[in-house]
């Protein structure tokens, strides 16, 4: 009785008790409906991750107890659907405190339906046309034939991304940051691999491609928190984990310590990595077999060993995979999240439900059912 008691003044006390940083899964909170002021350790137990079918007032996601969202900037992707400062801020105010609010941005391709994109630039043939597309405009992606590969180190599509603060031309991660967004989710990071060198795959357009995407990440984080003055801003890379790999750098005389030195430039401006399909791996969109990638593993451990959160996300929807992806995830503490690739609903799988994590820390290992065991087993 007496812990049962001890509960329920604990419960009534926790809105004027702070979230102590010291919480498991919790982040230290900031102001509320501001992005962070100082820059800290991402702490994340859960996460969830939707890019399409917003309800339309996000209650749905603002009602859910998970300690990231990432979302688009935009309802519908396009700049007449962004989000306002308002929506944003109340999402952060989430039922278990202050929680970060990331946005996700492609900078490793072009994305047709963006408020950028000119649709002049693309002939018939869904190829950009030479002489009326700009020069960092590349292919179609087979698989996604509405976004088109781009040369990102190229000064045009980084005015594109970066530097305009205001007018018409305001620049993508001006958006965001306007918006009021905490940091972004960084996706086509491995577009490195399409440009790069031959005997990785590439093209050979620019056998320099690797150290121009981190080039490109840590100019994102200079502008952000410091062009910006938004100290606390996160940075998430999603996938292309290579860029710390030796084999990644074929040209340096010692391609191991080049892959060293781009590996301790990347980790300094990033708060963690997301990561597609690590254990359930194969040509279908969801619910491919069990094929963990060994080699991305254990490039992902060390993300994890240097204290980068591995946000893992595999499309799986079949309890029995669920239950193997959340098992094999989490022995290697990486946080996991199972969804479907169309990424058009916010998914809470049963048996893996976010919880609040001051409850658990107020209350010790016994909040966890609410009551002390009693005296004598």
């Amino acid at each position: 009785m007496r812990a049962r008691i001890l509960l329920v003044l604990l419960v009534i006390l926790a809105g004027s008790l702070p979230v102590s940083p010291a919480a498991p899964g919790r982040a230290a909170p900031g102001p509320a409906g501001a992005s962070r002021t100082s820059r800290i350790p991402l702490a994340v137990d859960s996460w969830t991750y939707q890019l399409q079918g917003y309800d339309a007032s996000l209650q749905t996601l603002g009602d859910s107890k998970f300690d990231l969202l990432v979302i688009d900037y935009s309802e519908f992707g396009d700049g007449g659907s962004e989000f306002t400062a308002q929506q944003i801020a109340d999402l952060k105010e989430g039922p278990c405190g202050d929680r970060p609010v990331v946005a996700y941005m492609s900078i490793g391709e072009a994305e047709s339906y963006r408020y950028y994109f000119d649709p002049n630039w693309i002939g018939p043939d869904n190829q950009p046309i030479p002489g009326t597309a700009p020069d960092w405009l590349g292919p179609p992606n087979p698989g996604f034939t509405d976004n088109y590969k781009v040369k990102y180190w190229m000064a045009g599509w980084e005015a594109i991304i970066f530097g305009d603060i205001s007018g018409v031309d305001k620049s993508y991660l001006d958006r965001i940051i306007d918006a009021g967004f905490d940091g972004v989710y960084l996706d086509i990071i491995d577009a490195f691999e399409h440009w790069g060198p031959t005997e990785n795959g590439g093209n050979d357009t620019n056998r320099d491609s690797a150290a121009d995407m981190v080039d490109f990440v840590r100019a994102l984080a200079q502008y952000a928190r410091q062009t910006r003055g938004v100290p606390g801003f996160i940075m998430i890379p999603q996938n292309g984990t290579g860029l710390i790999a030796d084999w990644t750098y074929p040209d340096a005389s010692d391609p191991a310590a080049e892959a060293a030195a781009q590996k301790q430039r990347y980790f300094e401006v990033i708060d963690g990595v997301g990561a597609e399909d690590t254990f359930f791996f194969g040509p279908a969109d969801n619910d491919n077999p069990l094929d963990p990638q060994t080699e991305t593993i254990a490039l992902l451990d060390e993300f994890a060993a240097a204290g980068k959160p591995v946000l893992a996300i595999d499309y799986v929807s079949q309890p029995a995979k669920i239950h193997t992806f959340y098992d094999l995830a989490r022995a290697r503490r990486y946080k996991p999240y199972a969804t479907v690739r169309d990424l058009d609903v916010m998914t809470v799988n049963t048996g893996y439900e976010p919880v609040c994590h001051w409850l658990e820390y107020w209350v010790g290992d016994a909040g966890r059912t609410g009551v002390e065991p009693a005296a004598g087993g």
